[in-house]
């Protein structure tokens, strides 16, 4: 596949001034790499998928992504059958859908052949790869379904925008590959055998199963797919030093099945996992969560990142409950842009007890950087919520709400400005009330409304105006932010607003040295910060301290501390976030 004839690809349907059918929010800062009239969401989504599109190391072509379907060893992980190009066929055709691609157009096609020739390689037994024993499975056994699931979530995630009876058929074909050897699969003696020690190709591979057979069930309504995705979920369990990944996806899927069935029990499930962890010291200072459980959690990665973006935000959604609101925003404003490379992949990065330091760092292309592209329409659909008579601002991020009655997008000017623009689109002919969250970390949340009308709490946590709107109509939402600090056994993190700030190397080289960590920081100090050309950089959020540097404290020093998410901007640096504050 030609991947530059994906140019167009990011283009999308008529203006919604015209038709309203644009429904992904679309700043000025973020046009399409051809120029043309199409954008993505947010600078950050169009910098991921043009290195997915027009990236070169690795470059994303058809036999590169088929690799791992037949398998031939050109790349790494290809025993993983499915994995990279199922996440490749899922992320696209959302990109796709949501940004509204014309279905026939002929960069779509493109797409299409990718799938056709991914289907060309099923196996009559319904997977796909070089082979499955099942009398007894080993790690490349475990590691062919770990892929074949990223293949069948991607597949149907391709359905809902393209709803070709083929490639349902297909799906169902995996599906029933998977009812098959479920009973095996689902004994003690399986679950026994694949402990943590096997990390990405443990049971994990198939407890992750639940996410494309709730999928499957919802295109299909076969009673056999979702009565092995309740199975599955029954066996779910978070083991020490087992793959956060595999465990964060398992549960996306329970909330996926959640949201066909009703089941509360479910949902109870996911909220108590989610206690769990918040409780562990797997929870980290920037609203992430490690690559491994506990004790194997010394890096992230940006596969589990999206998970537990995208489990909070479903949490959120269903339940109301704003602890889930709150964690996903302290994620997506921190980890998440952190983890994101100036290249626009996702990956690795190791961490201690105090911050990140730059060895270590990995883009993990084969896997991270489709997921991170995957994530991003999830975030943009988040930023409103609809309900009977309501509309609700939930997130101060680039987002759209795309309603029969209602369509309205929201750009974010937030790291320059501190300030949200809020677009409507299409409205009914009736009162509505429109309602902003206030967050916890903003001291006021201001907007200039049309027609004069004034903002009030009507319901907690929320500012609420009622009026009918007309499209056409915008405004600006203002948060009022301050720094601000949390303090843990000496050592003190800072915040501006939603943003975790630290020390990067990059802007404090005489900082870092051999006794970083015992640096203490004195006082705020007056001046301004240096200025940062970086598209990435957060200059509402930008302070400086005076230190005692450890080697020489009779001297005492300026350092800068800039938004954690600026890391995305520029080569990767050291970062110190947990700072001395006493002696």
């Amino acid at each position: 596949m030609n991947r530059r004839k994906f140019l167009e690809l990011t283009a999308m349907g008529a203006a919604a001034a015209g038709t309203g059918r644009r429904i992904w929010a679309s700043p000025p800062h973020a046009q399409s790499a051809d120029g043309g009239d199409g954008r993505v969401s947010s600078t950050r989504a169009q910098l991921t998928l043009d290195r997915v599109l027009h990236g070169k190391a690795p470059e994303f072509t058809q036999d590169f992504l088929l690799a791992d379907l037949k398998p031939v060893a050109v790349r790494r992980f290809t025993e993983y059958s499915g994995d990279l190009s199922g996440r490749y066929i899922g992320a696209m055709a959302t990109v796709a859908r949501i940004n509204g691609w014309d279905p026939k157009g002929a960069q779509a096609l493109q797409l299409d052949r990718l799938v056709n020739s991914a289907l060309a390689l099923q196996k009559p037994e319904g997977y796909f790869g070089a082979g499955f024993d099942a009398g007894k499975p080993g790690d490349n056994d475990m590691a062919l379904l770990w892929g074949n699931g990223r293949l069948l979530v991607g597949l149907l995630e391709y359905y809902s925008w393209k709803p070709r009876p083929e490639v349902l058929i297909a799906a169902g074909r995996l599906g029933d590959f998977l009812v098959r050897i479920g009973p095996m699969m689902l004994s003690a003696e399986m679950r026994e055998a694949f402990g943590a020690q096997h990390f990405a190709s443990s049971y994990v591979c198939w407890m992750q199963q639940t996410e494309g057979l709730a999928l499957l069930y919802r295109a299909t309504k076969d009673e056999r797919y979702r009565k092995l995705a309740e199975q599955t979920a029954a066996v779910i369990e978070r083991r020490p030093s087992d793959h956060v990944h595999g465990y964060l996806t398992s549960l996306r899927g329970v909330m996926d099945l959640y949201a066909e069935t009703g089941d509360v029990n479910l949902l109870k499930q996911c909220t108590t996992a989610w206690g769990a962890i918040t409780a562990s010291k797997d929870a980290l200072i920037t609203g992430g969560v490690p690559e491994g459980w506990s004790p194997n959690n010394h890096r992230t990665e940006g596969c589990a990142e999206c998970d537990w973006v995208r489990l909070n935000l479903a949490l959120w959604h269903a339940t109301g409950e704003h602890k889930y609101a709150a964690l996903a925003e302290r994620a997506m404003f921190n980890e998440l842009a952190f983890n994101q490379y100036e290249t626009g992949d996702f990956g690795h990065r190791v961490y201690t007890e105090t911050g990140f330091p730059a060895a270590g760092a990995v883009r993990a292309w084969w896997c991270c950087t489709l997921h991170g592209l995957r994530t991003f329409p999830a975030m943009a659909q988040s930023a409103f919520r609809a309900q009977q008579d309501r509309i609700l601002l939930d997130f101060p991020m680039d987002g759209f709400l795309q309603e029969p009655e209602f369509a309205a997008s929201v750009e974010s000017r937030m790291e320059k400005e501190g300030v949200v623009r809020v677009r409507i689109l299409r409205a009914p002919e009736r009162a509505l009330t429109f309602s902003i969250r206030k967050p916890e970390w903003a001291d006021e949340v201001n907007a200039m409304l049309p027609g004069q009308a004034s903002l009030e709490q009507v319901v907690p946590g929320y500012l609420s105006a009622e009026r009918v709107w007309r499209a056409g109509e915008q405004f600006d939402v203002s948060y009022k932010m301050k720094l601000r600090s949390e303090e843990s056994a000496g050592r003190a993190s800072y915040w501006y607003g939603p943003w975790l700030l630290g020390a990067p190397a990059s802007v404090n080289p005489a900082y870092f040295n051999e006794l970083t960590t015992q640096n203490r920081l004195l006082a705020a100090a007056a001046g301004p910060p240096p200025t940062s050309p970086s598209t990435f950089s957060v200059p509402v959020a930008s302070a400086a301290f005076r230190f005692v540097p450890a080697e020489f404290p009779d001297q005492p020093q300026i350092v800068q501390l800039r938004a954690l998410a600026e890391q995305t901007g520029q080569p990767t640096t050291s970062w110190e976030l947990r700072l001395l504050t006493k002696s």
